[in-house]
């Protein structure tokens, strides 16, 4: 499998360090373009990948191509591609707020892909919604979902629900949590040491109870709480503030933000 990058940002060099150092991908299999040399340089030297000349040779490499630029470049992209073979290969664009639409009409022999990996996905960790141009057939579509899935878990959803990923897989604010954990435990008198190491094993044994019980939170809230114990104590606390309003209403607003990024067709 040979697959090629445009634009060789932050988001190209988390993904080629994931299939190169992870994956085992054979660094020869990968292409990269951008119009800053330095920085091809910079990644060939990193990690062994070949560069191409410009954006026609990087598709003409490979059977896939990550679309890894800004949002306002991408049509830029799109008109560069024109003219280049694309029939049978694969776009796989990672650019915030395009749709699948925009590139089916400026080029419409490419099947696309569109995928917002989070950064999880770096460490072959990510939830990753997954929308696919109806073109492609159900082979281009398992090898999308193969080839994706690299990164971790995806999710095939409507495009119009991608926006809802965005904003809920952050981890953020997820760990900003685990680090309000640990200075709790500190304020209580535990060392930062110590209370780093607690808090991540309580984290890790709560995740593999919840995988493990079928993913019903609710069960395993009630089975851990005593009567008029810590952990009612606890949760009456959160209760008083207003925590699970503030948490919903934290990610309703990044749900909002992230569909101010949606550009017109």
């Amino acid at each position: 499998m040979k697959i090629s990058f445009i634009g060789a940002g932050h988001i190209t060099e988390l993904l080629i360090n994931h299939l190169v150092s992870d994956v085992m991908f054979e660094a020869g299999d990968l292409t990269i373009s951008d119009p800053d040399g330095n920085r091809c340089s910079e990644l060939k030297r990193k990690f062994g990948v070949s560069v191409a000349a410009d954006n026609s040779e990087a598709v003409s490499r490979s059977e896939f191509t990550f679309v890894c630029v800004q949002p306002h470049i991408v049509r830029k992209v799109a008109a560069e591609l024109k003219e280049a073979c694309l029939r049978g290969r694969i776009l796989i664009s990672v650019s915030a707020g395009i749709s699948t639409g925009l590139y089916r009409r400026e080029l419409p022999d490419a099947v696309v892909a569109r995928i917002l990996p989070n950064p999880p996905s770096a460490v072959g960790e990510g939830a990753i919604p997954v929308t696919v141009s109806d073109n492609a057939d159900e082979e281009q579509l398992e090898s999308i979902m193969k080839l994706v899935g690299l990164f971790g878990k995806c999710f095939v959803v409507p495009e119009d629900k991608i926006d809802i990923f965005t904003s809920l897989t952050s981890p953020a604010p997820v760990l900003t949590f685990f680090e309000t954990m640990i200075d709790a435990s500190v304020l209580c008198g535990l060392d930062r040491e110590t209370s780093s190491a607690m808090v991540f094993q309580t984290i890790r044994g709560c995740l593999r109870m919840w995988e493990k019980n079928g993913f019903n939170l609710n069960e395993l809230i009630v089975k851990s709480c005593t009567p008029a114990g810590t952990s009612v104590e606890s949760l009456r606390v959160m209760d008083q503030m207003n925590f699970r309003a503030a948490v919903k209403e934290s990610y309703r607003a990044a749900w909002e933000r992230s569909k101010g990024f949606n550009k017109e067709d």
